[in-house]
């Protein structure tokens, strides 16, 4: 467990956690727990989504939205990294895997939220399921701020004048409160003179 305590405080700074109110986790997938994530600007369903909803509910309850939402951007959950291998392996002594994972986040600076959200689904056995509901706490955040996600895959990296030109027609298909969060992926498979636009909108 030191040799998994010292690496893992290597994880790069992790700010997000869904810990406690007096003793009391804030992140919970219970039915009284998804009515009050039920206020987030758009729904989720599925696990991920349970637990995405009990992650918001929790963090802007705290006012720490920003802050999780950050935390997650830097824990590195690809396979094969310390921290994702550690998370998803069966712990032979679950209260100290637990009190590992905290110390880990800790040392990363992450806030309680963070933590507790770790915590949370260390001890439902939904680790596995990490990376889905960060997903799906992104997408809820994106709303929030008026964003609808919008991933555009090109055969060859296109300039800012282009992006710029792309980003003006699509801001045609929203409406006027909200603006394009655009991301672009380079596919070599597809034609050069291809575009491939895909749009996630919440209406």
């Amino acid at each position: 467990s030191k040799k998994y305590s010292a690496k893992m405080a290597l994880i790069g700074g992790a700010r997000r956690s869904l810990l406690l109110a007096q003793g009391a986790r804030c992140i919970s997938s219970t039915p009284v727990a998804r009515a009050a994530a039920a206020k987030a600007p758009i729904q989720i369903y599925g696990i991920e989504g349970r637990y995405a909803h009990a992650l918001y509910s929790a963090a802007a309850s705290k006012n720490l939205l920003k802050e999780v939402e950050e935390d997650l951007k830097r824990i590195d959950l690809k396979r094969g990294t310390v921290f994702s291998e550690y998370l998803v392996t069966p712990p032979p002594n679950r209260a100290e895997k637990l009190r590992i994972l905290d110390d880990a986040l800790k040392a990363a600076k992450c806030n309680e939220i963070t933590r507790g959200f770790f915590q949370t689904i260390t001890e439902k056995n939904r680790t596995r399921k990490a990376e889905a509901i960060i997903k799906a706490f992104n997408q809820i955040m994106t709303a929030s701020r008026g964003e609808v996600s919008c991933t555009v895959t090109t055969a060859t990296k296109p300039d800012q004048q282009l992006i710029d030109q792309v980003n003006k027609i699509l801001t045609g298909f929203v409406r006027k409160d909200q603006k394009i969060s655009m991301e672009i992926k380079v596919r070599s498979f597809i034609s050069s003179e291809s575009w491939l636009v895909v749009m996630w909108v919440e209406l």
